[in-house]
């Protein structure tokens, strides 16, 4: 069989390397730049199991390539390398990366993972429309396209049959819906669960989700979406957005994403707090008009704590203004709960 894939493209640097395979950046003769996605035998991977999955990527490729919308990255092509046995899925090149950097970075603004959520969900509305299901909705598979919008990729690919084996992977399980874990069965329900995680793990940020204890150990066992853990400024309107993606009964869920998409709109984006964490001290900042609006979490040790707020001017001439502050040290729930008050009633 001839390689025309090989012999079309510039295969070139290592963008990422994940468990089924690695992500090249390419040109193509028509495209131009590319991304150029590489399926491999997986290592435990019999010949029977192989096949089948190639024949998979193959139809279910082909299927991705119909599926063409602003709000998904675009799929060029798909093929299979008879002489080195590997799928190559040649993909819209999206220089600006994924959200994986913004996560990695801290907690997102409101306004920010609002409109990420908005383009997914017109991404994913098409991806269900043709019968197609994600599996794989996270950080790191959200791209920035060259107009700063998101784009759902890395979609598509993963099979019902292997869904719990690649979910045994880090990064990937903590995605995984309770129904998946009971059932081994996907559905676009455990797509909008995925996506409610990802909406969490945006407004936290990679060192404050990576402190919890792991979604994998605990989703299993049901009633996850009701013990997560907040920072103080999220308002109850994002968090029930989050709990609803997030329910155990499927049919509590948002049923499709154009529901998830009208929920979102509606969720507040201001007061646009900037939030840098850290497991020994969190800082908010708002800057509105000629002030300054700052506030502190300073964790002393487990059990003591303490918090400050306050505003300055932004010229550096008038007066600092205390806005609130814990009595004394105090308790981590206290504080908590102090701080949760002070955001929900602020008015600058």
């Amino acid at each position: 069989m001839p390689r025309p894939v090989v012999s079309a493209l510039k295969v070139g640097n290592l963008i990422d390397k994940g468990q089924f395979g690695s992500v090249h950046e390419g040109i193509h003769p028509i495209h131009g730049p590319v991304a150029i996605k590489i399926f491999e035998r997986l290592p435990t991977e019999i010949d029977k199991d192989w096949n089948q999955r190639k024949d998979d990527l193959l139809a279910e490729g082909q299927r991705l390539k119909d599926a063409e919308h602003e709000r998904i990255v675009r799929v060029y092509d798909i093929s299979h390398d008879a002489i080195e046995d590997k799928i190559y899925l040649v993909l819209e090149f999206c220089q600006n990366g994924s959200l994986k950097k913004s996560y990695s970075k801290g907690p997102s603004s409101f306004i920010a993972v609002r409109n990420w959520v908005a383009d997914i969900a017109l991404g994913l509305g098409c991806i269900h429309s043709r019968d197609l299901l994600h599996r794989d909705i996270k950080p790191a598979n959200i791209l920035i396209g060259s107009d700063g919008r998101a784009k759902l990729g890395d979609f598509g690919l993963v099979t019902d049959n292997i869904v719990l084996g690649y979910g045994s992977m880090k990064g990937y399980s903590d995605h995984i819906a309770i129904e998946v874990w009971s059932n081994r069965r996907t559905s676009i329900k455990s797509d909008i669960w995925a996506l409610g995680m990802t909406v969490y793990r945006l407004l936290h940020g990679q060192t404050y989700y990576e402190e919890l204890e792991p979604a994998r150990n605990r989703v299993c066992y049901g009633g996850y979406a009701n013990c997560l853990k907040w920072l103080p400024h999220i308002p109850k309107s994002w968090r029930s957005f989050v709990k609803k993606c997030m329910n155990d009964d499927p049919s509590k869920r948002f049923q499709n994403a154009q529901q998830v998409l009208s929920a979102v709109s509606t969720l507040p984006s201001e007061p646009e707090w900037s939030c840098n964490y850290s497991s020994k001290e969190t800082i908010w900042h708002l800057h509105r008009n000629i002030r300054n609006y700052i506030v502190t979490h300073t964790v002393h040790s487990v059990r003591r704590h303490e918090w400050h707020a306050f505003s300055l001017p932004v010229s550096g001439s008038g007066k600092r203004r205390l806005l609130g502050k814990s009595e004394s040290i105090i308790g981590k729930n206290k504080a908590l709960k102090e701080l949760e008050d002070f955001f929900r009633n602020f008015k600058k």
